[in-house]
This record gives structure tokens, sequence and C-alpha cells, in this order.
């Protein structure tokens, strides 16, 4: 299976857009990458970090968002592109994340993952790559706080300071502490 090919199905690539299905965030974003020039290898070893394995390829076919298209075919990098946060509970292949117990907490979350999923990918493109899958790790406020100082340093450094102020007021807002 590492060298098979797939690419987006037109379910898939109707999906990307209207987001109908609440896919995990793992499966979306893995939906997203898959290009049909890239194996199952090297999309694996790109989205490592976010936990990917086979299963999720095989999942994704099974729904009928991706089709086999041929193997052997890798190119050198694979583009990343953001995902965006799922709404309804995870498929039972998927662990859930760990929510805070409130439903305060819960939106707390919600409203955090959004701003940071849409301020790393309008601000940071492809830099943020690695960022933006932090974003799609993130189940606690806590790893929320640790995303908020790269973030924030990242801007600094690619938008200058005043920018990054008014990033860390936004923040404030969301993230108190």
């Amino acid at each position: 299976m590492n060298e098979t090919v797939y690419q987006k199905s037109a379910a898939g690539a109707a999906e990307i857009q209207a987001r109908q299905m609440r896919l995990h965030p793992r499966l979306r974003s893995l939906l997203v990458l898959i290009d049909g020039k890239h194996n199952v290898g090297k999309l694996l070893e790109t989205v490592a970090a976010l936990g990917v394995n086979e299963e999720h390829i095989a999942e994704l076919a099974r729904l009928g968002l991706i089709e086999a298209i041929g193997a052997g075919v890798a190119a050198s990098t694979v583009a990343p592109v953001a995902a965006a946060p799922a709404e309804a509970p995870a498929p039972e292949a998927e662990a859930a994340p760990t929510a805070p117990a409130t439903s305060e907490g819960v939106e707390q979350i919600r409203a955090l993952y959004a701003f940071f999923n849409d301020a790393v990918r309008d601000n940071l493109g492809l830099r943020g790559f690695m960022l933006q899958l932090q974003v799609e790790k993130a189940e606690s406020l806590e790893d929320y706080r640790e995303i908020r100082d790269t973030f924030l340093a990242s801007v600094r450094k690619s938008k200058g300071e005043e920018v990054a102020r008014q990033f860390e007021k936004r923040i404030a807002t969301l993230l108190p502490g």
C-alpha cells in the first residue's frame, strides 16, 4: 500500500468544499493533502506528527473520498494545506480528544482552534505548516498556550512587532493567563 498513489474522488473534492461529513481533523488533513502525485508512504511521512496511518487512508477510501490511481509515482514534497475543524464526534476508529468538562471550556477550545487555524494559514502560509499540525493535535488550554508562544514568535519574525502585538491582544481575550 505504501507505493499506491491516491487522488480525491469527485465526492472527496466536494467534501473539501462543502464540509458536509464533518470529518475528524486527522482525516480531513489527510484528504486535503492527497493530490494524485504522492504515494501513501510519502503522505504518511509528511503527516506523521498527526498520528495518521494506513488505516486512515483505508477509511477515506471506504468513504469513497479517494481512489487509487497507480503506484510508484512520488514527488519530492507535499504542498501542505490547513485543515478545518470538525464539529461532530470523531469516527469510531478515532479516539475522541479530551475535552474540557464545561460547555464554556468546549467553546473556548473551539474558538482557539478557529482563531489559530485561520491566523496561521493566513499569516504564515507554508512556513506555518508544523504549527498548523500542532493546532490539529491541541486538546487542552495548555496546548494552546504553547502554540500561542510559538505563533507570536513566528509572526514577530515574519510580520513585525506591531502585527505580533495586535495578535497578542486578540489571543489574550481568547486565552487569558
